[in-house]
């Protein structure tokens, strides 16, 4: 099967939102939302997707993933559209959410599209090689988009994204359908997924660790730089996205050895040696914050990222065909919810008192992301050796 058309599906599953996200707050505000309207329009596409990502992961089993790309595909092209049309925060608002609806099923019906494409080869090997495609699709997204903005302006941005969507559904009608639904509803689903829990809910906690500390970085690190290195609001911003730039790099090569390591050593064993890396990552930043430190931090992120995404989404379609979009939505649902639930909490904990034992400042807006991946890394550490005792 040629697999040229999912990886473009796997490249937009992600290119839209890693777009928008660093320019919509501007937007929001060029159109008149005051600081708190522009911050429930970036936040309502969250609110909207978890719910709605749970809904597809159900719909993708019970129509098929072919089914289901082409008219999201066309959803995503006429949401994104209407943000250029967008007259007040209120209407961007209900076009967001309106995104964030289509944009749901993406993903999982890519990542179980994909999975059953390579069935019965290296499954780790095209399983990171997906993950590039995704984490190209976010560099060049975060990396581009304030300077597409400038050259050509926010609505012909939203216009150029919207086509960009349309490939996407000429993608999809090229795609093989592998998948044949069952005709009975009982056959489908979160139901059967109850037999694969032991393996599943440490993948989906790893990666849901693993979001937390984005969130942390994206919600707290420009208030901590500010507050204790006495930097300016714009400079704290430029350091944030240089974080997220370089880690999201490094993460592009560490996605092709990560699938080596599950070809042989098994998804596990990525799993534990990405959550190992995180937990230095964010001990790191727990002790200090100065350049150095987070170019560190930032590196050993990026091969969080890529051993627990490609391990995690492996394991996460590792399933019965007729529960695998059910099982890849519960995935994508902890990457949502990660972030959701990092960078406000975070944040909060950016604006407490730090925490101080002798001379040292230890930073609590990632002392708590370590305490949580170092309690995810004994729960996959431990459920392995129950398995392994089975």
């Amino acid at each position: 099967m040629r697999l040229e058309p999912l990886l473009i599906i796997a490249f937009l599953s992600l290119a839209d939102t890693s777009f928008i996200s660093p320019i919509l707050a501007s937007y929001a505000r060029s159109i008149g939302a005051n600081e708190f309207e522009a911050g429930l329009i970036v936040g309502i596409y969250s609110i909207t997707a978890i719910p709605a990502t749970i809904a597809m992961g159900y719909i993708i089993d019970r129509f098929g993933r072919k089914k289901i790309l082409a008219p999201l595909f066309v959803g995503d092209a006429i949401s994104i559209y209407l943000y250029s049309v967008s007259q007040t925060p209120w209407q961007l608002m209900l076009f967001r959410a309106l995104h964030a609806v289509f944009d749901s099923g993406v993903f999982p019906a890519s990542l179980s599209i994909f999975r059953e494409a390579v069935s019965g080869k290296k499954i780790g090997r095209y399983m990171g090689f997906y993950w590039v495609f995704i984490a190209i699709a976010i560099v060049l997204g975060s990396s581009t988009s304030t300077a597409l903005v400038a050259l050509i302006g926010f609505r012909s941005v939203f216009v150029l994204l919207s086509i960009l969507m349309i490939l996407g559904l000429f993608s999809s009608m090229l795609a093989k359908e592998v998948y044949t639904a069952p005709k009975s509803r009982r056959d489908i689903g979160f139901s059967i997924l109850r037999g694969y829990l032991a393996a599943l809910v440490p993948a989906y906690i790893a990666t849901f660790a693993l979001y937390i500390s984005l969130g942390a970085i994206v919600g707290s690190l420009p208030s901590n730089l500010i507050r204790y290195l006495g930097v300016d609001e714009r400079s704290a911003g430029v350091a944030t996205g240089i974080y997220m730039a370089l880690a999201t790099t490094i993460a592009i090569p560490a996605n092709i050895a990560a699938g080596l390591i599950i070809d042989r050593r098994g998804a596990r064993s990525s799993l534990i040696l990405g959550l190992v890396f995180l937990l230095l990552s964010m001990i790191m930043l727990s002790l200090r914050i100065d350049p150095i430190v987070r170019y560190l931090s930032a590196i050993a992120h990026g091969i969080a990222i890529a051993m627990v995404l490609v391990a995690g989404s492996e394991i996460a379609t590792n399933v019965p065909d007729a529960a695998r979009g059910s099982s890849a939505a519960i995935f994508g649902t902890m990457l949502l919810l990660g972030v959701a639930i990092g960078s406000p909490l975070t944040g909060y904990l950016a604006g407490s008192p730090p925490i101080v034992i002798g001379s040292t400042t230890i930073y609590a807006s990632y002392l708590i992301p370590a305490i949580l991946t170092l309690a995810s890394l004994l729960i996959v550490i431990t459920t392995q050796q129950k398995v392994r005792g089975d």
